[in-house]
């Protein structure tokens, strides 16, 4: 195959911003007079992010909407995975198949290459700006206060089973006391907040701290007919170096399980698709004036690029698109080694870090 893909599970995705090296080698610094350099190709990472439900239906939940007028409560426990979220990004890396070793006479003058941190080639002659790569979001941060954390305890439906829902005689009984503590409780909430009580809190914090329990009182009566939804969330990683056209699965996705494995049919697939769009690999041939392909030169490689678009899609839609000049869709042209050697007006070059092309040449 001519592609890759290398899935990794994170727990969490950071942003980093990071400066590439670039490395300064003089030709005449080595002994044998050469270099070894590569030209770019592109990586593609997607980022697919996924939420479980995992539902716990009430005990009264088929008395919901009789005591408390409450509709399309959960009935029975259920677990519910969903895709929430698919990003795309890319990264640039050396290809290795376009590897090229060069050597160059003493006798001349010796050119200056400067390479980035995989050993592509970023310049001749001529020293590249630092290229950052950095998200142009800002990573948002949740802090918690913990003087603004409630004091209240925690209560759960298990904490508010008394000895008076315990002891009656059928669970539409049950049912029907609770509801009714229900309303008890926010009867008690209503007179706190319009001072119709005898004895007020004494100060904002106890009146703060009383209120609280009421609302977990209330919210533990009320599990018992909504039941209780705890949320979890998921993530995975998926790296692709595309080199070809190409349609297949990047990942299957089910919805009681979650992310399961490209070949597990108990998931539905999210498809992945590259299309070339500007297609620069056949390399175009150059005639002399006799009308006879001129032999390919040779010197120092560079790209001419071409362009991709990468997509993700679900069930024929597209969730997740974008478009990038990719280096593996083109072709290799070659700058003449005798232009930058000359003594006189030795040329220099500075190639675009992600593609591989000229940015600029000054012979």
């Amino acid at each position: 195959m001519k592609y890759s893909i290398l899935t990794i599970l994170i727990g969490c995705g950071l942003s980093v911003a990071m400066a590439q090296q670039v490395t300064k080698v003089h030709v005449g610094d080595n002994q044998n007079y050469g270099i070894t350099y590569s030209l770019p190709a592109q990586v593609v990472h997607i980022h697919a992010e996924a939420e479980c439900k995992q539902i716990k239906a009430g005990i009264f939940a088929p008395y919901a909407e009789k005591y408390l007028g409450l509709k399309d409560v959960p009935m029975e426990d259920e677990i519910r995975w969903t895709i929430t979220d698919v990003q795309m990004s890319n990264e640039v890396v050396a290809d290795s198949a376009r590897s090229y070793h060069i050597t160059f006479s003493d006798k001349v003058l010796s050119p200056t290459f400067f390479l980035g941190p995989q050993g592509q080639l970023l310049g001749i002659n001529k020293e590249p700006q630092l290229l950052v790569q950095a998200s142009n979001e800002e990573e948002s941060q949740s802090e918690t206060n913990a003087e603004n954390a409630s004091l209240a305890p925690e209560l759960h439906a298990a904490n508010v089973m008394n000895e008076e829902l315990l002891k009656a005689g059928s669970k539409s009984k049950q049912a029907e006391i609770a509801a009714r503590q229900i309303f008890r409780i926010r009867e008690s909430r209503l007179n706190l907040l319009t001072g119709e009580v005898d004895n007020l809190p004494a100060d904002g914090a106890s009146f703060q701290l009383v209120l609280d329990n009421l609302l977990a009182q209330e919210a533990a009566y009320m599990e018992l007919f909504t039941g209780v939804v705890t949320t979890i969330k998921a993530s995975n990683d998926y790296t692709i170096l595309p080199k070809e056209q190409m349609q297949q699965v990047l990942f299957r996705f089910s919805s009681h399980y979650g992310f399961v494995d490209a070949d597990d049919l108990s998931g539905e697939p999210y498809m992945l698709q590259v299309s070339v769009t500007d297609d620069k690999r056949k390399v175009p041939v150059q005639l002399d004036s006799k009308g006879k392909p001129k032999p390919q030169a040779t010197g120092i490689a560079y790209l001419v690029p071409g362009r991709a678009q990468v997509s993700v899609s679900y069930k024929g839609k597209n969730i997740c698109q974008k478009e990038w000049t990719m280096g593996q869709f083109g072709h290799v042209e070659q700058l003449p080694t005798t232009q930058f050697t000359n003594k006189k007006a030795p040329a220099s070059a500075l190639l675009d870090a992600s593609t591989g092309a000229i940015e600029l040449y000054n012979n």
